[in-house]
């Protein structure tokens, strides 16, 4: 009896301190959908460790995944027993990468942003893991964009315009503008606009700044650029003193980023 008593207290000891090593937790789902519950719902993670019952005391390791932060019991998308009848010894002296798959319980998006939860469980030892939905990304790219004015001394690639003011003359004067967009997150772009205000510094305050017109900017594969052309007119400038010209990526943000701060540009300006 004390042998017996003694077997069970040192697996008990082993599988409490067990570490999982998980890492790199996935869904593989395709983005931007909305699915239905009893949806077959596929992920991964990349596990190593010794988790073998010889060596623990214990087998089984749950997989629960939430939809969200919260592992609470009204998130649960679905959970999986890996290796609940024993069959095996999971050991891996590497790191593996395990595929696997349920049907939904529930109603999940893959739409950026959203957030799902993996909770693992092996004997007494518990771990979360989280991971979003990657989203896309917009950044001006500055040595690649141009402005043409009135002005014939002043630089027109954005990164060099240094302290020159571009203007135009009333009453037909025309600016042009060129700005290259990058996606420079891990997914597409969708179709947006950029906007052009007026403002008396280089801070967009949108609640007070005057939105003079927008341009069209198609949508940008991750790793990808497209431009966003067109003109501003003296016509369409009821200003009399010099301002900043500002330019504002994904005007209306309409687009949920990565970094929702490098989408702004000025260009000091003036209309004679």
């Amino acid at each position: 009896m004390k042998k017996l008593t003694s077997i069970m207290y040192l697996a008990s000891i082993m599988s409490f301190g067990q570490t999982l090593d998980f890492k790199e937790f996935k869904v593989n789902e395709p983005l931007n959908q909305n699915f239905n519950s009893n949806t077959k719902f596929d992920f991964e993670f990349k596990i190593k460790g010794d988790y073998s019952y010889a060596t623990n005391g214990y087998h089984q390791i749950d997989l629960i995944v939430y939809k969200g932060n919260s592992t609470s019991s009204s998130n649960e998308l679905g959970r999986i027993y890996w290796n609940r009848e024993d069959d095996y010894s999971i050991i891996y002296t590497n790191y593996f990468t395990k595929t696997t798959w349920f049907n939904s319980t529930k109603t999940y998006s893959t739409l950026p942003g959203q957030i799902f939860t993996l909770k693992v469980k092996y004997g007494n030892t518990i771990k979360t893991y989280t991971y979003e939905i990657p989203k896309p990304d917009l950044k001006i790219n500055l040595s690649n964009s141009i402005i043409n004015s009135d002005c014939s001394n002043c630089d027109i690639v954005f990164d060099r315009l240094g302290t020159d003011r571009h203007y135009i003359n009333r009453p037909t004067g025309i600016a042009s503008l060129d700005i290259l967009v990058e996606n420079i997150g891990s997914v597409v772009s969708s179709t947006t606009k950029v906007g052009l205000y007026i403002s008396a510094d280089n801070i967009l305050q949108t609640n007070s700044d005057t939105k003079i017109k927008t341009f069209s900017l198609g949508s940008i594969n991750p790793g990808s650029t497209r431009y966003s052309s067109g003109a501003i007119f003296a016509s369409e400038i009821d200003v009399t003193t010099n301002f900043w010209l500002i330019i504002k990526l994904d005007d209306g943000n309409l687009i949920e980023e990565t970094d929702e701060n490098n989408n702004v540009f000025a260009i000091r300006f003036k209309v004679n």
